[in-house]
């Protein structure tokens, strides 16, 4: 009996390690499929007789130069970003134990775009990258922090965490709301970098998220078992000798790292962070270990995917990727609420 028991564990052992190969196999074509999209899609002057011309090395063609110097920098820079939100995600779920947390809904989003608009209100630079990219490491750093210091005054539940998410996000949109109309001279330009844009990226863009973020999103996978010990409960992890709060402080450092370097490469882009690690749990379970690759993986595909829905919608006119990963994650916030309504606060 015993041996029997053994050997069907290590069937289900081996079957889970097939089924989630295939499917990080199945995600990476598709990533590849959209990607070909992403580059060839109406492409000015892209003609059938000229597809070797794409392949000669040069850019002195209008299509060779629109796919690899419009295109590739701006498809690379979707699934980058879309990994780095999506393993944000995971990192604020897991710290929370709450499947409500997201960088849009808890404060961090606001947090980075408060200060990057104050910033360029107040600091007038020739080059503004690298006060872009600070104020927004900075601004996330402070939102994640202000509502976590709430959310732990009393008893923490993930109900009182949400709320204090809320309220932070509200105050801190006004504020930025605010500073916005006694600016009405950049009021445009601040906006549209507001709604979630990936046009105009550049491969200074590609650089800074392969060197500062890429290294981040690997530093949050070496904490995946730590993420599972804590997905146990304080008491639970506490007697098993994790540092609990030094785990949270460190995974609480590496979102805002990477929401804030997000946010500073394309403007806020809401609830990736929300669904991906959704999806990703339904698919592969709540191991960290397989859920922060997978959610990065699916996260690349899910805003390269949204951008060329914002792209394609009403086209010629484009609309900006934040407001189609708003529209989608709307409602999956609403339809999680719904589902957690009778939790105590």
């Amino acid at each position: 009996m015993a041996v029997s028991k053994a050997t069907g564990r290590n069937g289900q052992r081996e079957w889970r390690s097939v089924s989630s190969f295939l499917l990080f196999c199945g995600l990476f074509a598709l990533m590849l499929v959209v990607t070909a999209v992403s580059l060839f899609w109406r492409v000015k002057g892209l003609t059938f007789g000229q597809w070797f011309v794409l392949f000669d090395g040069g850019t002195e063609n209008l299509a060779a130069y629109t796919v690899w110097n419009v295109r590739l920098p701006r498809t690379l820079l979707a699934l980058l970003l879309g990994a780095v939100l999506a393993v944000a995600g995971c990192l604020l779920q897991g710290i929370t134990r709450n499947d409500l947390a997201d960088p849009e809904v808890i404060g961090v989003n606001q947090g980075a775009t408060l200060l990057v608009v104050l910033g360029l209100l107040f600091f007038e630079v020739q080059d503004a990258s690298l006060l872009i990219l600070t104020s927004a490491c900075l601004g996330a750093l402070l939102g994640g922090s202000v509502v976590y210091i709430l959310s732990m005054q009393g008893r923490y539940t993930p109900t009182r965490l949400v709320l204090a998410g809320l309220a932070v996000s509200f105050f801190f949109g006004s504020l930025t709301t605010g500073l916005l109309l006694l600016n009405e001279a950049t009021l445009s330009d601040i906006l549209y970098w507001m709604a979630g844009k990936l046009s105009g990226a550049s491969w200074t863009d590609i650089r800074i998220a392969l060197y500062g973020l890429v290294p981040a999103v690997l530093l949050s996978w070496l904490l995946a078992a730590q993420l599972n010990v804590l997905a146990l409960g304080d008491e639970m992890a506490g007697g098993l000798g994790q540092r609990i709060v030094f785990v949270r402080r460190i995974a609480l450092f590496l979102a805002s790292l990477l929401v804030g370097g997000s946010v500073a490469l394309a403007g806020p882009i809401g609830f990736v962070g929300l669904m991906v690690p959704h999806m990703a749990r339904l698919m592969t379970g709540p191991d960290y270990r397989l859920l922060i690759p997978l959610s990065a993986l699916l996260g690349a595909d899910l805003l390269l995917l949204s951008d060329l829905a914002g792209q394609m919608l009403f086209y010629p006119v484009e609309t900006p990727v934040g407001i189609i990963t708003a529209l989608a994650g709307t409602p999956f916030f609403l339809f999680l609420m719904r589902r957690k309504k009778g939790e105590s606060v």
